[in-house]
């Protein structure tokens, strides 16, 4: 299969040649707070179905990329007014043995739950605050039963400061307190209500 790479710096670049009258996505880490209050709306939500296409480069005649519908079943939304059916618009994905691969970019799957803190949805390569860092993957433990919330990186989140470390970064939450418990989908959504910057636009107007 034939892969097409963009790195994360040139991400941000290319998409102002991709999409008209975009914006850049950020790869720099937001904070928490930040992060809740660029987001459009946070759901968490199932993936339903992955649609790829290729698509006319408007600003390139003869030019074509890789696009995907992320089809998204939403399960609570946290914050915001998202439309019904949630539909993330990206860049990249595959068509036969041809792939184009946004660096850095989360990698969606039928059937995963997922914490999403959504932003720009059909004007950003990626429509999520900060790319990976709007990305939380929700996993069951199979032995309590209980669900966790999991970084972009596969590991575990223990608290929500944690989501501006770098993606390579561990926790440091398990050798500060061996007791440390990761947190479920449901204290998130707490902590996301409790943020400072929690308010929607509908409550600024």
């Amino acid at each position: 299969m034939k892969r097409c790479y963009l790195p994360r710096w040139l991400a941000a670049l290319a998409l102002l040649a991709l999409i008209p009258a975009a914006r850049a996505t950020t790869v720099i880490a937001p904070d928490f707070d930040s992060m809740v209050g660029s987001s459009d709306y946070i759901v968490r939500a199932v993936v339903k179905s992955i649609t790829s296409e290729w698509r006319d480069n408007p600003d390139q005649p003869g030019h074509r990329y890789i696009g995907s519908l992320v089809t998204l079943d939403v399960k609570e939304v946290i914050k915001g007014s998202p439309p019904s059916p949630l539909v993330l618009d990206l860049v990249g994905g595959r068509i036969g043995d041809i792939a184009l691969t946004i660096d850095g970019a989360p990698k969606f799957t039928v059937g995963d739950e997922n914490i999403l803190f959504v932003q720009g949805n059909g004007r950003q390569i990626i429509p999520l605050v900060g790319m990976w860092h709007g990305y939380y993957p929700v996993r069951r433990d199979q032995r309590t039963g209980q669900d966790q919330v999991l970084r972009s990186n596969g590991k575990l989140l223990y608290n929500e400061q944690e989501v501006s470390l770098p993606e390579s970064a561990l926790s440091t939450a398990p050798a500060r307190d061996p007791k440390a418990k990761p947190l479920n989908s449901a204290d998130f959504a707490v902590r996301i209500r409790h943020s400072s910057k929690f308010r929607t636009r509908e409550d600024l107007k």
